[in-house]
């Protein structure tokens, strides 16, 4: 009886121990991040300073020609440090500069921005500048010093020193036009994919290359597949057209079925002018070279 006991308590503590969830990995910016949730710790806010989410950024950039976007998180100890400057920017633009549109974008909040725009860093600042109505918006970095003085001189004439994103003629790829819209879906995508398959502690975007990844050579094999298979098909109606077509071709030593008799027989080579002569034709050309000489 005591040996059943121990037996049902060694099971019980057991499955304890294998139910215990694993403690899942944490990055310094997610622990980062939770430290700052946890303190309720927010960016402070500015009325000059439009909150941005996927809807009012394509309103913004599509009926306004110069906007500047900070890119943030709340638990970005840099954004918090440089707040109160960025702020202080945004209302002197709004004073200086009316036609100047200055926004945020929560990176936490709106992937679809982060991942058009490709940010690395944090606070970043990106100066979007349509040069004529209907043309493809520029994309800047801004390499001006995060401060009020130095972002308001970039706004009044430094931005021309930074080279936009895709270079000056082409522009062929920016966050703002087909490319950068593919590419903030993409990364929507990652996100979505990361949370709900991806059980294992592998950053997003690795997971998501790994199923880039399968998802290619399973379909190079499909269209390897595929191309045989229409390839035989249409060798085998090639011979089948073939075989009911009434018009063959008829080579040089064939014999024609529409003629009878010697007409139907083709020489195997044709009558050259080196043959000799023979019966009276050569005996006259004989006796007039004899005639002659």
């Amino acid at each position: 009886m005591r040996l059943v006991q121990l037996f049902s308590v060694a099971a019980v503590a057991l499955s304890t121990c294998l139910a215990k969830p694993k403690a899942a990995v944490q990055h310094p910016d997610e622990l980062e991040a939770a430290t700052a949730a946890k303190t309720k710790q927010l960016v402070p806010k500015s009325d000059y300073v439009i909150e941005l989410d996927q809807h009012k950024y394509l309103d913004v950039v599509s009926t306004h020609d110069n906007v500047l976007i900070e890119f943030y998180a709340n638990w970005c100890a840099a954004c918090h440090s440089l707040s109160s400057d960025f702020n202080a920017f945004a209302e002197a633009v709004h004073r200086q500069y009316p036609d100047v549109v200055v926004a945020r974008a929560d990176i936490t909040k709106i992937e679809y921005l982060s991942s058009s725009y490709m940010i690395g860093l944090l606070p970043e600042l990106v100066f979007i500048h349509r040069s004529a109505p209907g043309a493809t918006p520029e994309v800047r970095y801004v390499t001006a010093n995060f401060t009020k003085d130095g972002l308001l001189d970039y706004i009044a004439n430094g931005w021309m020193e930074d080279k936009p994103i895709g270079g000056y003629s082409t522009l062929w790829c920016t966050p703002t036009n087909l490319c950068g819209h593919i590419g903030g879906l993409l990364g929507e995508l990652v996100v979505v994919a990361d949370k709900r398959f991806n059980p294992f502690d592998i950053p997003p975007w690795s997971f998501m290359a790994i199923i880039v990844s399968v998802v290619y050579l399973v379909g190079q094999v499909a269209v390897g597949y595929l191309g045989k298979v229409l390839r035989r098909k249409y060798h085998d109606m090639i011979m089948a057209n073939e075989e009911r077509s009434s018009i063959k071709p008829v080579y040089f030593n064939e014999h024609r079925a529409d003629k009878s008799g010697t007409e139907s027989e083709a020489p195997s080579t044709p009558p050259t002018s080196k043959q000799p002569k023979s019966g009276s034709a050569a005996k006259r050309a004989k006796s007039k070279r004899t005639k002659r000489d």
